[in-house]
């Protein structure tokens, strides 16, 4: 019974052996690293697997000895090449020799052939593609590997040869088999999964850039083709200095709509920050509300303030303006019937907090998963790039935001910036 529980042991152990180092290099090693690199890093595995496979065997009553070392031996070759194989049948070899076995140059004279079988197929294997093509190239060089340790056992090992014997070697060549077939399909799966995963992401960032693409040349020929229009216009004879200073006026105004849009743009595109400095986040907010409050009375919406002093940030002036900006001017949109706006800053552990509220229509779930989303907005009209401008600034600036909403109570962004000490700073 012990002898029994240790063959299982064993057996379990060199499972495992041999899947999880050839795992580990498949998922953290195999693309970044060079050819050269990846060959010998699948050598040292399959040297490693085999020589750990023959220092734990299974052992029958009989005095058979079987193990798993041609798993990672075929493995090997496959995956690593001609070169590897070569470098895996050594290390076999030599440690066959130094555990001191009878008949070595027969079993030399088996691996010999053994790996010139595989010398055919590795090529190929590394040259297809297809997954089910490699299943029958992989079954193939297992049956390499089967009609060696045949050779093995009936010609060179009869006196082991028993019943029991042969029953326990069906079942290891079994296993084996099954092993290097089942290995080779789970990886290449795996890979298939990668790469169509890749593929996807790639098809996902193209159709995000068309359809931007699209979104911002719709929004800049609009205000384009309203000053065209107003400066043909000045070519009308019998037009009053009136009439050319409103068509003018109007004209700059479409082409200041269209430098808003690109600058929306430009900022989403590149979130980083380069002229950064010390900013004190109350007196930003103050002048927002300041600079807001014309807008807000326009649209009979109330603002209320609290704000805490002596908060500072860092970040780019500009930037953290047109961040704050666009969650207000949305926020002032939000109650195209009035209502009140609550702009809050506090100190919240490490963070300045920055809570911005609105009783306006608020917004559903689904809609709260896509905020920030290009394209998304809950607006008439618009494309959405002022959200994804605060989310982008806020991103680069190492803060984060959190949205509630209740549709029909009014929408909260709060917004965490990485809060510094003002005197720290300007020493």
């Amino acid at each position: 019974m012990n002898t029994f529980f240790n063959n299982i042991h064993s057996f379990l152990f060199n499972i495992f052996l041999v899947y999880f180092f050839f795992s580990l290099y498949f998922k953290f090693f195999e693309i970044k690293t060079n050819r050269l690199m990846n060959e010998i890093i699948i050598a040292l595995i399959s040297g490693i697997s085999i020589v750990l496979c023959m220092t734990f065997p299974i052992h029958t009553p009989n005095g058979y000895i079987a193990d798993l070392r041609q798993i990672p031996f075929i493995v090997g070759a496959l995956y690593g090449g001609r070169r590897v194989a070569v470098f895996s049948a050594f290390i076999l070899l030599s440690y066959r020799f130094y555990l001191g076995v009878d008949d070595f140059i027969v079993i030399l004279t088996v691996y010999f052939l053994l790996t010139i079988s595989l010398w055919s197929v590795i090529p190929v294997f590394n040259r297809t593609i297809d997954i089910r093509k490699k299943l029958y190239l992989a079954l193939l060089a297992s049956f390499f590997g089967v009609i060696s340790r045949t050779i093995l056992l009936f010609l060179f090992m009869t006196e082991k040869t028993t019943l029991d014997s042969i029953g326990f070697f069906i079942g290891s060549l079994t296993i084996q088999t099954i092993g290097i077939i089942l290995f080779v399909f789970f990886n290449e799966k795996s890979r298939s999964d990668a790469a169509l995963s890749k593929e996807i992401n790639k098809l996902e960032k193209l159709k995000t850039v068309s359809a931007l693409a699209a979104s911002i040349s719709h929004e800049v020929r609009n205000p384009l083709t309203v000053t065209k229009g107003f400066l043909q216009l000045l070519r009308e004879p019998g037009l009053t200095d009136q009439d050319k200073n409103g068509y003018v006026e109007t004209a700059l105004e479409a082409l200041e709509n269209a430098e808003t849009i690109i600058t929306d743009y430009l900022t989403f595109a590149k979130p980083s920050l380069e002229n950064i400095r010390i900013l004190d986040i109350h007196k930003k907010l103050t002048n927002i509300k300041n600079f807001t409050m014309p807008y807000a009375m326009m649209n009979n919406v109330e603002i209320e303030v609290s704000l805490e002093e002596n908060i500072y940030i860092v970040g780019e002036k500009e930037k953290v303006h047109q961040c704050l900006i666009n969650v207000v001017k949305n926020g002032i949109e939000a109650m195209p019937q009035g209502g009140k706006l609550k702009i809050g800053l506090k100190r919240s552990g490490d963070d300045a907090m920055i809570t911005i509220a609105d009783t306006g229509i608020g917004m559903n779930e689904e809609q709260l998963e896509r905020l920030g989303n290009p394209f998304f907005t809950t607006k008439d009209i618009g494309t959405g790039l002022g959200t994804m401008v605060v989310y982008s600034v806020v991103k680069s600036l190492g803060g984060e935001i959190n949205v509630d909403s209740e549709l029909g109570n009014g929408t909260c962004f709060t917004i965490f910036l990485p809060a510094v000490e003002h005197l720290d700073l300007s020493v």
